[in-house]
């Protein structure tokens, strides 16, 4: 079963072109064979070309793909409906079934990967000072999404550190968070929302165009400016 996966959840569009066994569950069976990141503010711009050079590369084009696999968040509110909108878009064209994936669970996936102690917490900077937390060890989220300020973080897991704490919020943050568990540097990829995490770690069964909603987590940055404005009320 060939896969494309795309995610636009941060200020990085990622897209790759995995083959999976058709009952193969997360990281079992499944081959990344091509992908593609790129850093854009224009995600509209780049994620449908990132996706024609990752077939390009992958040998195969889009009439081969049997699921379009798609990041739901949370991340940015733009980034997201772009590719909730691309992913169904293709998936109709192609007449090809969807799947989805938070991106948490995909920042986490990797890091995952062959640990000694599988327990990864996974931190994205939310902006508003705020950052987007979750657990997991093995295959499951361990806890729900939290949306919290990155001081309160510690609070909220006290006695709940994990082997490592990944992601760009946990860069961001390193000075606050770096009780709650071994910190990557900088530069390490595990930082990075990827199109293969999401590959790694989704769930394949396909779902209803429907079901393919953003994960906001909070309200978007547009409304709370609405709210915060007089003559919106008005």
């Amino acid at each position: 079963m060939l896969i494309l996966a795309i995610d636009a959840s941060t200020g990085v569009v990622t897209v790759a072109v995995a083959r999976a066994e058709e009952h193969a569950g997360s990281e079992a069976g499944r081959e990344v064979l091509a992908e593609i990141s790129v850093s854009s503010r224009g995600a509209s711009e780049a994620l449908l070309s990132a996706a024609h050079a990752a077939l390009s590369l992958a040998g195969t084009d889009l009439d081969e793909v049997e699921r379009v696999l798609v990041g739901v968040g949370p991340g940015t509110f733009t980034g997201i409906r772009i590719a909730l909108a691309s992913a169904k878009a293709l998936a109709f064209v192609t007449s090809t079934a969807l799947c989805k994936n938070t991106t948490l669970r995909a920042l986490a996936a990797p890091a995952l990967l062959g640990a000694e102690k599988p327990d990864v917490l996974a931190v994205l900077d939310a902006k508003r000072r705020q950052v987007f937390a979750q657990r997991f060890g093995g295959d499951s989220a361990r806890g729900e999404i939290l949306c919290v300020a990155p001081e309160q973080l510690p609070i909220r897991l006290a006695a709940e550190n994990a082997s490592l704490v990944v992601g760009d919020g946990a860069v961001r943050y390193r000075e606050v968070l770096s009780g709650l568990g071994r910190i990557p540097s900088d530069g390490s990829l595990l930082h990075r929302v990827t199109a293969a995490g999401h590959v790694l770690s989704a769930d394949l069964t396909p779902v209803s165009p429907g079901e393919v909603v953003p994960l906001y987590v909070r309200e978007p940055d547009a409304e709370a400016r609405r709210e915060l404005n007089p003559w919106s009320k008005a």
